[in-house]
C-alpha cells in the first residue's frame, strides 16, 4: 500500500505508514486532520522508483533524492520556471569614475608689514593766563564764587595732634597723632590699639568750630576728662573727677551766676 502523505510503499497489513507514521485510510485510529496531502507541486505519477539510500519516492526529473539528498547520477535537474509577471532584476549602474584630485594651491607669500607711521607728539597745550584782580592783584580762579552753592564750596580743613604724656619708664620716642578734619572721631583704634579703657567705637569727637577746639565724651561709661591745668569755666552738669571719685557740678536756681 502506498502511503499518501510520502508516496512510501508499504505492505498491506501496516494501518500506518513504516516512513512518515501516518495512519492509512479506513483505520479505526485514523484522525480526520492527520492525513496529509503531497507537497505542492507532486504528482505520485510522475514518480520513477524509491531512492536507493533512503527508498524516499522522487520524481522522474529530480536530480537527488529530495529526503537524503542522495544524487541520482544521470539525471538532469529541471530548469527552473521563470514567471512572465516576474520584473527582470535591475542591474546596478556603473560607477562613475572618480575625478582625479585638484591640485593643492601654493598659498602666496605675504607681504612685509608696513612700518608704523611715526605720530609726532601733541603740542603741548598752553595753560590760560590767570587773571588778576584789579582791587587785591589775587588770582580770580583762586577765589571763591559768591554763587555757587554751599556745599560746593570748599572749606578749609584743619589739622591736629595728638601727643603721649610718658608715664614712667616709658619711652619718650613715641610718634604723635596727628588728624586732619573738622570733626574727628577718636576710638582705640586710632588712639592706642592696645589701651582697654579706651572704647573700640566712638569715646570721643574733637570738632572745629567758629575757629576753637571741642571736645565730647561719646563714651557709655563717661570717660573723656581734661586735666584743669588753668582756670577753666564750668557749667551746670559737669563732671569733676578727683582722685577716683567723680562729682558733678550744679548752680542752685535763680543763683547769680545762673543765666536767666
Amino acid at each position: 500500500m502506498r502511503c499518501k502523505n510520502c508516496g512510501w510503499e508499504n505492505p498491506d497489513k501496516n494501518a500506518k505508514c513504516e516512513k512518515c507514521n501516518v495512519l492509512f485510510s479506513g483505520s479505526q485510529d485514523e484522525p480526520e486532520s492527520v492525513a496529509k496531502p503531497f507537497a505542492v507541486g507532486f504528482d505520485p505519477r510522475e514518480t520513477a522508483k524509491g531512492c536507493k539510500g533512503c527508498g524516499y519516492p522522487a520524481r522522474a526529473d529530480d536530480a537527488s533524492c529530495p529526503n537524503c539528498g542522495r544524487s541520482f547520477g544521470n539525471r538532469k535537474p529541471k530548469p527552473p520556471v521563470i514567471k512572465e509577471d516576474t520584473p527582470p532584476v535591475a542591474q546596478p549602474p556603473d560607477p562613475e569614475p572618480t575625478p582625479a584630485p585638484e591640485p593643492t594651491p601654493v598659498p602666496e607669500p605675504k607681504p612685509a608689514p608696513e612700518p608704523a607711521p611715526v605720530v609726532a607728539p601733541a603740542p603741548a597745550v598752553e595753560q590760560p593766563a590767570k587773571e588778576l584782580c584789579n582791587m587785591c592783584q589775587e588770582s580770580i580762579l583762586d577765589t571763591i564764587n559768591p554763587w555757587m552753592p554751599s556745599e560746593q564750596v570748599q572749606t578749609d580743613v584743619r589739622e591736629c595732634s595728638l601727643h603721649f604724656v610718658m608715664k614712667e619708664g616709658e619711652q619718650a620716642n613715641i610718634i604723635p597723632l596727628r588728624f586732619s578734619g573738622n570733626l574727628i572721631q577718636l576710638n582705640r583704634g586710632n588712639t592706642e590699639p592696645g589701651n582697654q579703657t579706651i572704647t573700640s567705637k566712638v569715646q570721643a569727637e574733637l570738632t572745629f568750630e567758629n575757629d576753637k577746639w571741642y571736645l565730647q565724651d561719646k563714651s557709655a561709661l563717661k570717660t573723656t576728662f581734661i586735666y584743669a591745668g588753668e582756670k577753666k569755666e564750668l557749667k551746670s552738669g559737669d563732671v569733676i573727677i578727683l582722685g577716683n571719685r567723680l562729682f558733678e557740678f550744679n548752680v542752685p536756681a535763680n543763683s547769680p551766676d545762673e543765666p536767666l
